[in-house]
């Protein structure tokens, strides 16, 4: 019992660890997937919690099975390493009762799953599915914002150029009004509050100090300029609170076994009744064609004993007596064919959701029983390797998660196309992989290794043969070049920062590259899995490019958690084998051996921005182009010469003092149609043009056919023109409504452009300013992440490399949740932009400054 209970200790701490990487990545990607559909809801910070927290059902419901199979490699692989495996062995000891303890708590973390996936999981996901629908009706908050055109409100633009949150004050006033039935108009005041009616159904504004500009629908020679030294408007408020709602309907993934089974149930009988009525109708038919043969038999006797000149006579006798009953036959049997058809697709249909059903029926119990399976695979294989840790683990998982996957998600879309029965495409993957456990099972049993050594061997046996020209190729100095490259780095530090920091900045680096490598490859088979259905049919070349072009941005969005690990394992390795004791000794401390690496960490900081500048915003456009086609290779994404867009009641400020409004806007061809241009002095209108087109050419754009009214002077003066070169608007067309690329593929000084461009156009930029910010705060927590590492390790001694990832892991995973989410509350303006993107540097770097203060006395 004793042994047993060691056993079970031992593989604790690494299920955790492993449940908490898994998840970790499952969350990452769906923030990629959910963040961008709710930044622009103004939902309250709660409600954005929820949806992820409610997410973590499924989530869990996945990571169990597989952070079981990391955990009994990792943990037997140590066991079978630290040769207490054959210390068991010697005491006499067989080798099958160790996995009795595992395989126990793997049935009762099986038992309890399919529990939590048949009783809670449908709950959660119904949840899940009724709140993203109420978000997706929830409209955007209508927030006054200076500087911005806000048009939520129906029939009423809303411009100011300064608000006071706080007291509702506004300054320098612009509302343009086009409410049906209404003579529309431009109201310019000096001053003004906004405040919300008692009920919330109305915004008044009270304007002080200012004029309104109506013209007349019916006859567009009427002009009305009216001032006034207060103004009330009431506006309809638009409805932007989240409400909940609650649905009956339940999709498959919402329904416990029991409702399922019981919809199979009702759908089989409904089966039976189509079959029922099917079977009846072929009946009729059957009767009715039996009808044909007699009649046609009895007209072929009668036409054989008459003249030629009575057949049309007799068939006309024969149609009669066929359409004895009043009804056409013919018609009679397409209906009947038609009906045939409409049971046949109803058969189907029922068959295809009895399909879906069973197949969730089987997954409930197939994915719980994977925890079992795959104790059978990491106990012996594991034991076999004799090596443990997280690597190890990682590494022969990565086969199996695959290959299990593959044959639950491939089942289930064979299923779906009623081409397998369910129970075989949810149990397979158990079947195989469980003879696979028991086939190494019996190979442990057997005391057989897996070694690669047989690999060794034959690339030693190539190289020995070879062993005369490999030598006289290498001593040719072209051959020593990349060895001189290679090695020139480490020299020229050692010459600069000494030995010491060059050792621990060699060390560092082989822990990024190997951490960055297996992250990247979970990463990869996360998502691949979990998008096999969008892959079905796609060339293992475009998925092949796919995922090259989702490179960079899986390494900018995992290199935090990477420099961080790199930085804890390689300061934790030298702690553990006393140098860094042995280095304090020798009157070195802290501080002289980790600058180098910090100063690392800037230079790793510049790089990461440099990439996202120059190699992410191409990646993701290749990748989003790729995506596009990626079933039809031989599509191409056509580049335009010109933006080709149309847009109606289209705003654009060619300054801060003037506007102009485009009924009709179009940049192929570059015109406008009904265009009028305002231009503003305080709190007064003192020119405005208006037009029946207006064109641009190599000469820039021009008014034709408009009239223009100055009200600079003391009195009005209006002048008709045919045509009227404007001075102001100096922009393309294609530059006033680009919107080529998303934001994920533009660089920081594109994003600005385009930010410019979009004030230009009155329209919201909270959420790109938030992008716009943080992609100078994303590569700063690199150097944030090396600091905090040195710090915790640094203070934390000898501990084992598995308390130090738990740390680090734990310390990650909070400084990105905060970093995430403190950047989409400043884009739904919860937040200022500039403070949501550096909090969680802030206050990770005051942190990580404090704890390497004191470990560096």
């Amino acid at each position: 019992m004793i042994l047993y209970r060691y056993i079970i200790k031992e593989h604790i701490f690494p299920f955790l660890v492993s449940l908490s990487i898994i998840v970790f990545l499952f969350v990452m990607q769906q923030m990629v997937v959910l963040l961008d559909r709710i930044i622009s809801k103004g939902l309250d910070p709660a409600v954005v919690l929820e949806i992820f927290i409610i997410q973590l059902g499924w989530i869990i419901a996945l990571a169990i099975p597989m952070a079981i199979l990391t955990a009994t490699l990792w943990c037997f692989g140590r066991m079978s390493g630290d040769n207490e495996i054959t210390s068991i062995k010697a005491s006499g000891q067989s080798l099958s009762p160790l996995m009795i303890p595992v395989f126990s708590a793997a049935a009762v973390m099986a038992v309890m799953l399919v529990f939590f996936n048949d009783l809670i999981l449908p709950d959660a996901n119904h949840r899940t599915a009724n709140l993203l629908s109420d978000i997706s009706r929830t409209k955007p908050a209508a927030f006054i914002e200076p500087g911005i055109l806000i048009r939520d409100f129906t029939g009423y633009t809303i411009y100011t150029e300064d608000v006071d949150s706080r007291t509702g004050v506004m300054k320098g006033i612009k509302i343009f009004t086009d409410v049906a039935e209404q003579d529309p108009s431009t109201t310019v005041a000096d001053s003004g509050m906004v405040r919300m009616t008692p009920d919330e159904k109305y915004l008044e504004l009270t304007l002080y100090n200012g004029e309104s500009h109506n013209i007349s629908r019916k006859n567009p020679e009427e002009y009305f300029v009216g001032k006034f030294h207060k103004q009330v408007i009431c506006i309809q408020n638009v409805d932007t609170k989240f409400q909940r709602t609650t649905s009956d309907y339940r999709s498959d993934r919402e329904k416990s076994s029991s409702m399922m089974l019981t919809d199979v149930a009702e759908l089989k009988k409904s089966n039976n009744q189509f079959i029922s009525e099917y079977n009846q109708l072929l009946d009729s038919v059957s009767l009715r064609v039996s009808k044909f043969d007699s009649l046609s038999q009895a007209l072929s006797d009668s036409v054989s004993q008459i003249d030629t000149a009575e057949i049309d006579t007799s068939f006309q006798a024969w149609a009669a007596r066929l359409d004895a009953d009043g009804r056409g036959p013919t018609i009679d049997m397409r209906r009947h064919g038609d009906y045939l058809e409409r049971l046949m697709r109803r058969i189907r249909s029922n068959d295809l959701l009895i399909s879906e059903y069973m197949v969730e029926v089987h997954k409930k119990f197939a994915i719980p029983v994977a925890c079992l399976i795959f104790v059978l695979i990491g106990a012996p294989l594991g034991i076999m390797a004799k090596r443990g840790g997280l690597t190890v683990g990682a590494s022969y998982s990565v086969f199996f998660f695959i290959a299990y996957w593959a044959f639950l998600i491939g089942g289930e879309t064979l299923a779906d196309k009623l081409i397998i029965s369910p129970a075989v495409a949810m149990w397979a993957g158990n079947v195989v992989i469980g003879i696979c456990g028991i086939i190494l099972t019996i190979l442990m049993l057997r005391e057989t290794t897996i070694r690669f050594d047989w690999l060794t061997s034959w690339w030693r046996g190539i190289a020995g043969k070879e062993q005369k020209l490999v030598r006289k190729l290498t001593n040719n100095w072209v051959f020593r070049i990349p060895g001189m490259l290679f090695w020139a780095p480490r020299w020229i530090t050692r010459k600069f920062i000494r030995i010491l920091p060059t050792y621990l900045i060699s060390l560092f680096l082989s822990y990024v590259f190997g951490v960055l490598a297996a992250i990247i490859v979970i990463f990869v088979i996360l998502d691949y899995i979990s998008n096999l259905k969008r892959f079905e049919g796609v060339a293992l070349i475009n998925i092949a490019l796919y995922y090259w072009y989702y490179l960079p941005w899986i390494i900018q969005i995992t290199i935090p958690i990477v420099l961080l690990l790199a930085s804890m394992f390689s300061i934790g390795k030298m702690a553990k084998q006393s140098e860094l004791t042995a280095m304090k000794s020798s009157g070195i401390n802290v501080r002289q051996l980790t600058l180098p690496l910090l100063f690392l960490g800037i230079v790793l900081s510049v790089a990461t921005f440099y990439g996202g500048e120059k190699i992410l915003p191409t990646a993701n456009l290749l990748r989003r182009e790729l995506t596009d086609n990626m079933k039809n290779p031989e599509a191409s994404v056509k580049k335009m010469d010109g933006i080709k867009e149309f847009r109606r009641n289209f705003y654009y400020f060619g300054n801060s003092q003037t506007i102009f409004f485009f009924q009709e806007f179009s940049t192929v061809p570059q015109n406008a149609r009904n265009v009028w241009r305002e231009s503003f002095d305080n709190k007064q209108i003192i020119q405005r043009i208006q037009a029946e087109k207006m064109i641009y050419d190599s000469t820039g754009w021009r008014f034709v056919n408009g009239k223009i009214r100055d009200f600079s002077g003391p009195v009005p003066v209006m002048r008709n023109f045919d045509t009227l070169s404007d001075t102001v608007l100096t922009a393309v067309p294609a530059e006033m409504v680009a919107r080529i690329k998303s934001k994920e593929e533009m660089s920081y000084w594109e994003l600005r452009s385009y930010i410019d461009a979009a004030k230009k156009r009155g329209e919201k930029v909270n959420k790109y300013m938030g992008e716009l910010e943080f992609k100078i705060a994303l590569p700063f927590m690199n150097f944030i992440v090396i600091l905090l590492g040195i710090a915790i390790t640094a203070r934390t001694g000898r501990k084992g490399g598995a308390v130090l990832f738990g740390i680090g892991l734990a310390l990650m995973f909070s400084y990105w949740l905060i970093s995430r989410f403190a950047i989409v509350f400043a884009q739904n303006g919860h937040l200022p932009t500039l403070l949501g993107a550096w909090i969680g540097n802030i206050i990770f770097f005051v942190i990580g400054l404090a704890l390497y203060r004191k470990a560096a006395r």
